[in-house]
């Protein structure tokens, strides 16, 4: 998972929807063996081990870790459903950043201010080009958003035409935490359109509490990547924008003196939901930095499940888990390995022992099996399958996604993140009955974890989506929740100690696994696949190609 903050609650359960009657959803118990706790450990294990040097998308750990999910499919029984054979190769553009050529430098009145790389600047490597130069003027745009349900638009009155435009992180605070992560990531497609050259974003004291600036120097040595287009383009790239920097809350005053309004009171006005209008800014910056560029290639890993009810099977549900990892740490400490047990090997061995148990409980609908590459580097690999599926697109109805289940203690409870847009929602409800699991509420909502793991590329091409996360409940009072939340996310997140010896309960892996089977059985033994909730967001901007008729 991408810099999360989960916790949250849903509850396992019923096989299939209590729409297909009791004595349906007796057999579909009958037919579903027990989860497997020894299963779960054996693959986690393996996916975990040092053999795989933290299986960064690209790299030979990865490509090991691929070829064993392979065979764990062929073992099943499953159908190979890739492009070639198992594997669906997703092309990517790897870019490292020079460490030592990004500069940034204020001229105003004849005098210049250099800014110092990394502790009052970051900058990421560019995919799309070797050296990244601009010199330009400046335009603050406020958010830097446009967004009709809310009647906004912070380029109002704005002439941003071979600008940098200077923007506040995130979003207004009063807007739905959903639809704010949405809207936050619209940001260089927004300036690019309008005309600007480069984009300058100031943290504010909201942003800071969320993700603080300091923890960005961590990512330095991590590559950027972004998967190509067929013609070796770089898919979604806003190439009229030059540069793109981050500030240092110390740096912001200095780029605003002089100006119609001081940062102390842009961010007076940000904490209290007060939206600033933009205006220009007085002198002009530089901003350069050089990128080292390589294609690659990182494989999705795909199986399917034929259904068994010959007028559904040609529709599928999705079940996704990220096999990647972040690779090797840069440290002098001895181990420098980030094995990621809990982020993602928990979630591709919970997703291998779900397959067992559909397999053997024979839904109505396909499954589909899709362990995706390069989640840590934007969620890559899903987004390349949500626009290349391996199946026809119209066919795919829903997706249940595995990231990162905090299994650590007895859970209790779990969240649905992104169930209560659609239908969905009802199947895990009823799913969660059955094992006695209760559903709670997004307990981080300012973290907005709907938008940032891989069901969202499916909801971005009109498919409903749910991930489902263990939350604070525990079923031993001994072993709390939200302690063992906060002191992984603390101490193990992206950390070499995220590994096999940390304490996991395969008890707990077991009954997640038991879960998210049942939610995939009951959306693929519903007599109507899920549609979007009338009204929502989501629903009504990315269309409802989920509700067409086969």
């Amino acid at each position: 998972m991408r810099i999360p903050r989960t916790v949250a609650t849903v509850a396992l359960a019923a096989l299939v929807p209590l729409a297909c009657g009791p004595a349906a959803l007796a057999a579909a118990h009958d037919a579903m063996p027990e989860a497997d706790a020894a299963r779960i450990r054996a693959d986690l294990a393996f996916l975990a081990d040092d053999l795989l040097e933290g299986r960064e998308a690209g790299s030979r750990g990865h490509e090991i870790a691929a070829r064993y999910v392979a065979a764990r499919f062929e073992a099943l029984g499953l159908e190979a459903a890739g492009t070639e054979g198992w594997f669906q190769p997703v092309p990517l553009r790897a870019a490292r950043l020079e460490l030592a050529s990004p500069e940034l430098t204020l001229l105003r009145d004849g005098e210049t201010r250099t800014l110092r790389f990394p502790t009052e600047f970051v900058v990421g490597a560019s995919t799309v080009r070797e050296q990244s130069v601009l010199e330009a003027e400046l335009v603050f745009a406020g958010y830097g958003l446009v967004a009709g349900p809310f009647e906004h638009d912070d380029y109002a009155g704005l002439d941003v035409e071979g600008r940098i435009v200077v923007v506040l992180a995130g979003a207004p605070l009063s807007w739905p935490s959903e639809e704010r992560a949405h809207f936050s990531r619209e940001k260089a497609r927004l300036a690019a359109a309008r005309g600007a050259r480069g984009i300058l974003t100031i943290p504010t004291p909201v942003s800071e509490r969320v993700f603080p600036f300091a923890r960005r120097s961590l990512y330095l040595h991590a590559p950027r990547m972004d998967w190509l287009e067929a013609d070796g383009s770089v898919h979604d790239a806003q190439l009229e924008l030059q540069v793109g920097a981050v500030l240092a809350p110390e740096a912001v005053d200095t780029l605003f003196e002089g100006a119609p309004r001081s940062a102390a009171e842009l961010m007076e006005a940000v904490e209290a939901d007060r939206i600033p209008a933009g205006f220009p800014l007085p002198g002009r910056i530089r901003l350069a930095y050089a990128s080292t560029l390589e294609d690659l290639s990182s494989p999705n890993v795909i199986a399917r499940l034929p259904g068994s009810d010959p007028a559904r099977a040609h529709e599928h549900v999705v079940l996704t888990a990220h096999l990647d990892h972040i690779g090797l740490a840069r440290t002098m400490d001895e181990d420098r390995i980030n094995n990621g047990a809990m982020d993602n090997a928990s979630g591709v061995a919970t997703l291998l022992e779900a397959a067992r148990l559909l397999r053997a409980a024979r839904p109505a609908r396909s499954v589909l099996f899709t362990i995706v590459t390069a989640e840590e580097k934007g969620l890559l690999g899903a987004s390349y399958f949500a626009h290349h599926p391996t199946v026809p697109a119209e066919d795919l109805i829903a997706n249940v996604n595995l990231d990162m289940p905090m299994l650590l203690f007895p859970f209790a409870d779990v969240v649905a993140f992104g169930a209560e847009h659609s239908t969905v929602a009802d199947t895990v409800a009823e799913a969660a009955a059955s094992l006695g699991v209760a559903l709670a509420p997004d307990p981080f909502p300012e973290q907005a974890i709907f938008v940032r793991s891989d069901h969202y590329r499916f909801v971005q091409q009109g498919i409903p989506a749910v991930m489902l996360a263990t939350g604070f409940g525990s079923r031993d009072p001994e072993r709390p929740g939200e302690a063992a939340w906060q002191r992984f996310l603390a101490e193990d997140y992206h950390m070499p100690s995220d590994e096999l010896d940390q304490g996991i309960d395969f008890d707990a892996a077991a009954r997640f696994a038991a879960l998210n089977a049942r939610v995939a059985l009951g959306l693929a033994d519903a007599p109507e696949r899920p549609r979007w909730r009338e009204g929502d967001f989501f629903g009504e901007l990315y269309g409802v190609r989920s509700e067409a008729a086969p």
